[in-house]
């Protein structure tokens, strides 16, 4: 039987005293309510309500399927640690943090779909679009929408950890059109993610800039480390010895692009040797979640390597450095095509084996855990006494969490441990991003609204995690880490260091 309003007002009279003309006692930060309540947003009014109806709900879009699903699974993980770590300390303030998760494949179509559902987007059938880049055609494929998307009632908080390139390209157009805070995606692309009044005179997503939060270094940036790396211990002096192995989509050329720059910046003669073509550097290219397009790079890549060897009479190794932005599948065929090219007797080109000095540079993008396992079960090359995983680095944008003692990667992995998971660098990027985005919402103290929280962001400073020098935002910088650790593969599948690298800073061998 229905109650009558008589007594559902009875019921309710020890909390809010029932009166036909009751309003929630109003505030500005949660300071001003009572125990156990908190200042939040509710029917366009700031008002005290109990902490538990407050949760906060962040959205996150990653492969959970498909042949990537590996990073997806990894950065969930990762955010989901940090989550739940903070949810028992008691949440933020009370408030307990949720995911709401979509799977995406690693599909850009999938992705804006996700996204679009995460935020509710709300379609105007009039309004022009608040951002450039979403009536703009960032990648391949129509623009996101010719018209406003604004946020619905059943919105996300904000986008958390969204995984790639080409999907974000698609997704954080939604994100930041609708108002929707978009931070701490794993890819270091700098289209749209890294455009900003202050280095772009006219930023991809227009003033929606302040929407987007980075908290790893860039491609731009892993692969100035690479290059530098290359030059000082791979004895890499000239761009003719570079070759760029990537994905023929717009992560590949995120990487190729900064490929380029940090040759420009670092090898000799590089910026006045260049041919002036669009592909300067030699690469091959493999399609998107299509391993077996792996193989057709692979001869390209012997052919540019036998020439470089028939070319050379000076008698001393040839060495080569190869970029490579790559996922760990495609990434691994490569590699052990090569190495076994290498080392397959052949007479021709002479003494390959011996003379050639290959130098591979995966991007952080690539899954460093699901490459070493593929390495190292495929074992030592027939043929000789060097292994797969030689000469094998990853650019990080993350401590080693193997052997690094920083705050960070020490709960990180008491974290792993209590969960009786299997510790990553993805996982570790994913707790990372997670964990500044936390300490974000802990220095806020309005209501939270996805607007608000931009200013709050901005005035993060560095949190002191131990995730390398020149970190924190500004109203400048939306990007939280500069720093790059460079990490070698070893023949058991762990990692060892072998270089740090950071902004403003020499390259560092231990």
């Amino acid at each position: 039987m229905r109650s009558s309003p008589t007594t559902q007002c009875l019921m309710l009279a020890v909390i809010t005293a029932c009166s036909t003309d009751f309003t929630p006692q109003p505030c500005a930060v949660d300071g001003d309510c009572g125990s156990g309540l908190v200042c939040e947003q509710r029917d366009q009014q700031a008002a005290c309500v109990r902490a538990e109806d407050a949760p906060l709900i962040i959205g996150q879009s990653a492969p959970l399927s498909g042949t990537n699903q590996a990073l997806g699974v990894g950065m969930k993980l990762g955010i989901e640690l940090a989550f739940n770590e903070k949810n028992a300390a008691g949440g933020v303030r009370g408030r307990q943090l949720q995911l709401s998760f979509k799977d995406d494949a690693y599909q850009p179509d999938l992705a804006e779909t996700a996204t679009r559902n995460l935020v509710d987007a709300q379609v105007s059938q009039t309004d022009v679009p608040k951002c450039p880049s979403t009536n703009g055609s960032l990648a391949s494929g129509a623009p996101v929408s010719t018209t406003a998307l604004t946020r619905g009632p059943r919105a996300v908080l904000a986008i958390l950890g969204n995984v790639g390139t080409p999907t974000m390209l698609r997704s954080a157009p939604v994100s930041i059109e609708t108002g929707t805070v978009f931070f701490g995606a794993f890819t270091g692309a700098s289209t749209l993610l890294r455009e900003t009044p202050v280095n772009n005179a006219t930023p991809s997503a227009g003033p929606c800039w302040r929407y987007i939060f980075n908290v790893r270094a860039s491609y731009g940036q892993e692969a100035q480390a690479t290059i530098e790396y290359f030059k000082a211990k791979g004895g890499v002096t000239s761009y003719k010895n570079l070759i760029s192995f990537d994905q023929n989509d717009s992560f590949g050329q995120a990487g190729y692009d900064g490929l380029v720059a940090a040759c420009k910046n670092t090898i000799d003669r590089c910026s006045t040797d260049l041919p002036a073509t669009s592909n300067p550097i030699f690469r091959v290219r493999y399609t998107r979640n299509d391993d077996t397009s792996v193989p057709a790079t692979v001869v390209s890549a012997e052919a540019q390597l036998t020439q470089l060897l028939n070319a050379d009479t000076s008698g001393n190794p040839v060495n080569v450095g190869i970029m490579m932005t790559d996922t760990y599948g495609a990434g691994g065929d490569f590699i052990q095509a090569l190495r076994t090219w290498q080392f397959d007797g052949a007479t021709t080109p002479a003494n390959k084996a011996t003379r050639l000095k290959m130098h591979f540079s995966n991007v952080s993008f690539v899954g460093a855990n699901a490459l070493a396992d593929r390495l190292k079960a495929a074992g030592k090359i027939a043929g000789s006494n060097e292994y797969y995983t030689d000469n094998v680095v990853i650019s990080q944008v993350v401590p080693n969490y193997q052997s690094d003692a920083s705050d960070v990667v020490t709960a990180y992995n008491a974290a792993i441990a209590k969960n009786s998971a299997t510790p990553s660098f993805t996982s570790l990027e994913g707790y990372v991003a997670a964990r500044v985005f936390i300490a974000g919402l802990e220095a806020h103290r309005g209501p939270f609204t996805a607007a608000s929280l931009v200013d709050t962001f901005e005035t993060l400073r560095d949190l002191g995690l131990g995730i390398g020098a020149t970190s924190g935002f500004s109203t400048k910088s939306h990007q939280y880490s500069n720093s790059v650790w460079g990490t070698t593969l070893q023949p058991d599948g762990t990692f060892k260091n072998v270089y740090f690298w950071s902004t403003g800073i020499p390259i560092d061998f231990p």
